[in-house]
């Protein structure tokens, strides 16, 4: 019997968590052998009096080979087995990026018994893996390899364990920053305790104060200044007391590469936190040990969160140099309620073509599945959409066919004057949005009868905004924003059901602009709060996306859907169109730094 740890691995750090396994293993006189395939690391453990069985039933009159020497029974090697894995489930750091996925018990076949290499369990163990390519047979490590190989400790390599104790101020090694006899962390250059303690009497003096952190030099301080770029928060329970959050949120906060997001503070605490044109506070928890020594004691004044700025325009004395270890850019994610992540940041070497197709090969590499020979490209649903490009609905397999054309007026002068020819009781319902807000009314038809075409689905945002005064403009990013800031303001789950209807036509389908706007006007005739019209906006569009991949599926046999563009950082459209996606499709996400161009 062979147990088969598997890890999803795409970790930079992966030297760090390999060691944590391998050191586990050696630790409790376990043989582990570790390779690397489609994204996952797999640690196996054989369970070597289980196999020292099997081989004397399949091989009877072959003497037994030294690598099944073993002094213990099979139960009691299943024991510390069960053993390793609980100490790694409490050692290992939470990661993004190297996280256990299952266990798998694999009973070797025949030929892993009758070719066995008498003398090396790294050159059997191949053989009971006859399906992998023979490099990865060829690739396999065992742990003295890995315990060897590791030979950079860096100064945020701490276990979970390490860091526990180091925060607990109960602990004897509360505010130790160096664990002894710690092999993967490098030591920070580490001051006495009361450099902390009087950080923090300065903090609480409300000064701002240089400090030297893993993200280089930052002004730390109580209050947000004009140059505040980012909120942390001194522990899970602060983020639960002063933002809208669910468990993925925290979850994702707390893992080992502290990654940043946004959300919505409560609203009794806004007008505490500097937010941006969307309401958001851009947020994190602590990501050194130093930072979180800083927020451990401010906890202890009952203080739940501090600011980090870029101050250019003061000159402030040297912070103390701790020598952190040079760390891997922070990311900025945002979090779906079922705790799929998409990284908002947008690499600038990319065209929408170059996007698609980097991950369309990178699927294709991970797919482990082996097509035939004279099997056809498979046909891949994309929809692409940007706040800032124009929309993509495409069908691609050889090549791009367009789906669905996105092209529609823009000016909210014509487009009110297309709802009232063009739509049954148009005229009404624009008289009564006269009588209902005649200001905003005469704002539109002030606007010059000028033609504008837009190409890009979002624009619609603006120009509802601007129809239904949430903006003073209907062609800007400001104006989008405008909604979005109101659909987050929004507390419940599902909004008023907004038109998105499809055309036919010709064989071909187009999208009833006018109708969405019509829809909006006419909740706003109801005095809907803005709000819930904004929410409604969203929540309405991941539906009508969700029913255009379900018939696409239908129709054209497709259950490949990439979806693409920067409207996927937008937190309430990520979950809503989750949520409404069919579950027997295959689902492809942006990779990490490709989400826009």
């Amino acid at each position: 019997m062979i147990y088969d740890f598997r890890f999803y691995n795409k970790n930079q750090d992966e030297s760090f968590f390999l060691f944590l396994l391998a050191s586990k293993a050696q630790v409790l006189n376990l043989e582990a052998f570790f390779y690397t395939y489609a994204e996952h690391t797999h640690c196996l453990i054989p369970n070597i009096p289980a196999l020292r069985e099997s081989y004397t039933q399949i091989c009877p009159n072959q003497p037994i080979p030294s690598l099944f020497d073993c002094p213990y029974e099979s139960k009691a090697y299943a024991q510390l087995i069960l053993q390793f894995a609980n100490e790694i489930s409490l050692e290992l750091p939470l990661s993004l990026y190297f996280c256990f996925r299952e266990l798998h018990t694999i009973a070797p076949p025949t030929p892993f018994y009758t070719t066995l290499c008498k003398e090396s369990f790294r050159q059997s163990l191949p053989h009971a893996f006859p399906e992998l390519p023979l490099h990865i047979q060829n690739s396999f490590q065992d742990s003295h390899t890995i315990l060897t190989q590791f030979h950079t400790p860096k100064t945020y390599y701490y276990t979970a364990l390490e860091t526990k104790e180091i925060l607990n101020s109960s602990s004897d090694m509360f505010a130790l920053l160096n664990p002894p006899n710690s092999y993967v962390h490098k030591p920070l250059i580490s001051p006495d305790k009361t450099y902390f303690i009087h950080i923090v009497n300065m903090l609480k003096e409300k000064q701002s104060v240089p400090f030297c952190t893993q993200r280089g030099v930052q002004i730390l301080s109580l209050s947000p200044t004009p140059h505040t770029h980012t909120t942390i928060l001194c522990d899970i329970a602060s983020i639960k007391t002063y933002f809208r959050t669910h468990q993925a949120h925290i979850d994702t906060l707390a893992s080992f590469e502290k990654p940043l997001t946004h959300l919505v503070p409560k609203e009794v605490f806004q007008e505490h936190f500097p937010i941006d044109e969307c309401g958001l506070v851009l947020i994190g928890l602590p990501y050194d040990m130093p930072l979180a020594l800083i927020s451990a004691l401010l906890l202890q004044d009952d203080i739940g969160y501090f600011f980090l700025s870029y101050d250019m325009q003061h000159t402030y004395p040297a912070p103390f140099d701790f020598c952190h270890s040079q760390a891997f850019n922070a990311q900025t994610l945002t979090i779906s309620h079922n705790g799929i992540l998409i990284d908002t940041h947008i690499a600038q070497q990319y065209t929408l073509e170059s996007l698609i197709n980097a991950h369309l090969h990178t699927y294709t590499q991970t797919d482990i599945s082996t097509p035939s020979e004279d099997s056809l490209p498979q046909s891949h649903l994309i929809i692409y959409l940007s706040t800032t490009h124009p929309s993509a609905f495409l069908i691609k397999d050889q090549r791009s066919k367009i789906l669905l054309d996105i092209a529609f007026e823009c000016n909210p002068h014509l487009i009110l004057q297309n709802i009232i020819q063009s739509y049954e009781n148009g005229d009404e319902l624009i008289k009564s949005f006269g009588a209902h807000s005649p200001q905003l009314l005469k704002r539109i038809f002030a606007l010059p009868e000028t033609s504008q075409l837009s190409h890009n689905l979002t624009d619609i945002f603006g120009v509802i905004s601007f129809i239904l005064g949430f903006s003073s403009t209907y062609d800007t990013p400001t104006d989008k924003n405008a909604l979005f800031y109101r659909a987050y303001r929004f507390v419940r789950e599902r909004g008023p059901r907004i038109d998105y209807k499809l055309l036919r036509k010709d064989n071909t389908i187009s999208l009833d602009y006018n109708r969405i706007v019509r829809s909006c006007i006419s909740f706003k005739c109801a005095d809907m709060e803005d709000e819930i019209l904004a929410y409604g906006v969203l929540d309405s569009l991941s539906e009508f996306l969700a029913t255009l991949v379900r018939d696409t599926k239908t129709n054209l046999a497709i259950d490949n859907v990439l979806l693409l563009g920067d409207m996927l950082g937008n937190s309430i459209f990520l979950d809503k169109l989750l949520g409404y996606l069919p579950k027997d499709i295959h689902l492809i996400l942006p990779q990490d730094g490709m989400l826009d161009y």
